[in-house]
């Protein structure tokens, strides 16, 4: 996807500096001027005055400048039709759909300039993955205010890490309407030997006012106690699926060569809807999880969850085009790319795909390093993720946010959570500012995986710890849009 971002610096203008030297200067002349005047008035036989002392022109002191912007988002309304069936209202950022792709390096210091023009909302940008002060996260009222319409808000840190994330709005649900974008930091020393690259953005895409369809969705539904879990699977209908916001009408392609290893950076930026991934006729290696290197691991396929990103290497076998398969988890549709060779057409297959028996599982994910926490008192929190299909109001032991207790830690805490999924339904889990060390069952204690986001299944049991090391308040909610906007998240927050 090529990145269409305004760089933010401007025409240098005229300094004060300039303008306060010029001015002084100006004002000895003048002074110098009168008193040669006065002389010429005296007689010829007086003695000339003595000279002034001669004053050099002020100089102001240094003032140092802002670092410059990284990148200008321009959040506005557009109409949009990305999958070529119905032109819809959304919103892009710089007129973009999805947003432009952010590539950075791991160092750099970020700033970025986000302008709220939207005519009667407030908007906000969340940077989802990122190890960042709590004040630059971008969600309301959590750490900070919305960004009013007419308005821009600057954002800046250093990246501290590399790997694959992207950004979002955490406004509403404007996420849905088009408010996301890939965000890839390039690392200082990778290890990971590829060939080229190709960013993959999952999304879901409505025809429909999505207020409309949350209005739908809260009038709910009485569901049988004995109902079948599939119905489960989503509570969303969507009649598209996208790949890098282009439906199946206009299916999006990347060039590749026979025998490339090719990286391909996958984002599950869908609003409600689970992915299964495949490539036709190649296995695929995991090379990274939430954008952190983990040992190499062959696999035919993956699930990938809200908030979630894996990164693939695929060695091209052939020349030809292979078909990317991204099934909607409910079995509803898919998204669809082809990568293709030079000499071959880019024609999809939009038959459903053979899975093939590898499928990837937290178990079978291990760390390239030990990632035990260091040394500090253990806090435990118990959670349960609790949902009336009825009412539609999904929550966390009960509770709705934001009328929900934050959670209370202290920095230098391990902070170990163990979360039950009441509900039939999957809750991809995502913690702000922190990674967490995911406890899975069967696998390596000192290897266990880093993960920010983490699909809990129904009638699921999973548990995470993570170390109290980025002081502030931090959101812990569903990627599922509608069921945080219908209530299920948390604060941790850290005391002193």
């Amino acid at each position: 996807m090529a990145s269409n971002v305004e760089n933010g610096d401007g025409a240098r203008d005229v300094g004060r500096r300039d303008v306060l030297a010029g001015g002084v200067a100006g004002a000895g002349f003048g002074a110098v001027l009168l008193a040669r005047r006065a002389t010429a008035q005296t007689s010829e036989t007086a003695a000339a005055p003595a000279a002034p002392p001669y004053v050099p022109p002020y100089v102001p002191p240094y003032v140092p400048k802002p670092a410059p912007t990284s990148y200008v988002f321009k959040i506005a309304e557009t109409e949009l039709n990305p999958d070529g069936e119905k032109t819809v209202a959304g919103i892009a950022v710089n007129g973009l759909f999805p947003g432009p792709e952010i590539r950075m390096t791991e160092g750099d210091m970020f700033r970025a300039q986000v302008e709220n023009h939207l005519e009667n909302e407030d908007t906000s940008l969340h940077w989802h993955g990122l190890l960042v002060p709590a004040v630059m996260d971008g969600v309301p009222d959590v750490a900070h205010k919305a960004i009013p319409p007419k308005q821009i808000q600057v954002f800046e840190f250093p990246l501290r890490q590399s790997g694959t994330y992207w950004y979002h709005s955490h406004s509403g649900l404007q996420e849905q309407v088009g408010f996301a974008g890939p965000l890839i930091i390039e690392a200082n020393d990778e290890i990971v030997d590829y060939d080229r690259e190709h960013t993959i953005l999952l999304s879901d895409w409505l025809h429909d006012d999505v207020e409309t369809v949350f209005e739908e969705l809260k009038q709910g539904e009485e569901v049988p106690a004995d109902m079948p879990m599939a119905h489960d699977l989503s509570d969303v209908k969507y009649p598209s699926f996208l790949m890098n916001g282009r439906g199946n009408r206009t299916t999006w392609t990347g060039m590749v060569a026979a025998g490339e290893r090719v990286r391909l950076r996958i984002i599950g930026a869908g609003a409600s809807t689970l992915f299964r991934v495949m490539v036709a006729e190649h296995k695929m290696t995991l090379s990274h999880v939430d954008g952190l290197a983990v040992q190499p691991l062959e696999i035919d396929n993956l699930l990938i969850g809200m908030g979630e990103t894996y990164d693939v290497v695929v060695t091209i076998q052939r020349p030809g085009a292979f078909t990317i398969h991204a099934m909607a988890q409910d079995g509803s549709g898919q998204a669809i790319g082809v990568l293709h060779t030079a000499d071959a057409e880019p024609v999809a297959d939009f038959s459903i795909p053979q899975w093939g028996p590898a499928a990837l599982r937290y178990a079978d994910i291990r760390a390239l390093e030990p990632t035990l926490l260091p040394d500090g008192p253990l806090r435990e929190i118990k959670m349960t993720l609790t949902g009336n299909m009825a009412r539609y109001e999904w929550g966390i032991d009960n509770q709705l946010y934001p009328n929900a207790e934050p959670y209370f830690i202290k920095e230098g805490e391990r902070v170990r959570v163990v979360m039950e999924n009441a509900t039939n339904m999957w809750h991809p889990m995502h913690l702000h500012g922190h990674f967490f060390r995911l406890l899975a069952r069967d696998t390596d204690v000192d290897l266990l995986p880093l993960k920010h986001t983490v699909n809990i299944g129904p009638k699921e049991t999973l548990a995470f710890e993570f170390f109290a090391d980025n002081p502030g308040s931090w959101i812990f909610h569903c990627h599922n849009l509608y069921h945080l906007d219908s209530g299920m998240a948390r604060v941790f927050i850290y005391q002193i």
